[in-house]
């Protein structure tokens, strides 16, 4: 395992988690990346010292991901990992030198985020048969949710009752890092999760957190996919998960003439760049728009 004297991988994961408050998603993430790049050095260097990696080592690592087919946008999401973790030792003084200052990120090109078009979303709102039941009525909240409000499953995930304030139609989002913020929500979402919560009282869940298996448990990323996928089934589009219902609440805004700043707000950006991938979609729907009505658009 990669160490510095005491400091092992481990205590940098318990960092993630207990001062960084990344999400259970994030931290998988690093350590997967992470332990990849110590087996890798261990293999082909025979080093399992973080004090002997060095960027020749990174730089190889890299080009094996990539002759692999990775995706740059995957391999610049290890390289972050990396950093990361060379970033924290050098902070407890355990390393000088951050072998990844050299490292520069795979140039990727920028794709547009996909989303759902809005008459399919009417679909998937309106006509779509729920379950008549308890959990039928969760996976309606669910969709109702991730789509009106563009929360990350995460967010979602670590609701409770708590944090819907319902007489001031707003809810309480805890996001990346612990940040708070507060997000507005209709009568529609207000009457299906007091329709929601009645209904788990009557079975006497103790599980403090609002969405739940079938087992009564707190709901897993894996079910969660599972039923974003199911009612997501009846669109085109490529990829069916909730990250497509934040992309579509972003895109559906910017569209109806959202202000970005005020976008940016609702998705719990730290950056302003990591919102305007969504201007694109608009910028692309105004070129259809003026295409097909402007008399001089040929």
């Amino acid at each position: 395992m990669l160490y510095i004297r005491y400091v092992k991988l481990d205590e940098f994961i318990n960092y993630l988690i207990t001062e960084k408050h990344y999400s259970t998603h994030t931290v998988t993430a690093y350590s997967t990346d992470l332990r990849q790049f110590e087996k890798y050095i261990k293999a082909y260097f025979d080093k399992d010292e973080a004090k002997d990696v060095n960027s020749d080592m990174i730089r190889d690592w890299i080009m094996q991901l990539s002759d692999n087919k990775l995706s740059n946008r995957s391999i610049n999401r290890k390289i972050v990992s990396l950093r990361a973790y060379f970033h924290y030792l050098i902070k407890n003084q355990e390393l000088e030198k951050n072998p990844l200052l050299k490292i520069l990120p795979v140039k990727s090109s920028k794709r547009n985020p996909i989303f759902i078009m809005e008459e399919d979303m009417d679909t998937i709102i309106n006509n779509l048969e729920y379950d008549n039941n308890f959990f039928g009525t969760r996976d309606k909240l669910i969709i109702y949710l991730l789509y009106a409000t563009g929360i990350r499953k995460a967010e979602l995930l670590n609701l409770e009752e708590s944090d819907f304030y319902l007489s001031k139609k707003e809810i309480r989002i805890f996001g990346k890092r612990r940040k708070e913020r507060i997000i507005p929500i209709g009568n529609q979402i207000i009457d299906l999760v007091k329709e929601y919560t009645k209904q788990k009282k009557e079975l006497a869940v103790v599980e403090k957190k609002l969405f739940i298996n079938e087992d009564y448990s707190n709901l897993s990323i894996t079910q969660l996919d599972k039923i974003v996928k199911k009612y997501l089934s009846v669109t085109n589009i490529e990829r069916k998960s909730p990250h497509i219902l934040r992309h579509t609440f972003a895109t559906h805004l910017m569209n109806e003439g959202a202000d970005i700043m005020n976008v940016k707000e609702l998705l719990g950006h730290q950056s302003l760049e990591a919102t305007q991938i969504y201007a694109h979609n608009t910028i692309e729907r105004l070129k259809n728009v003026y295409k097909q009505k402007h008399p001089r658009s040929e």
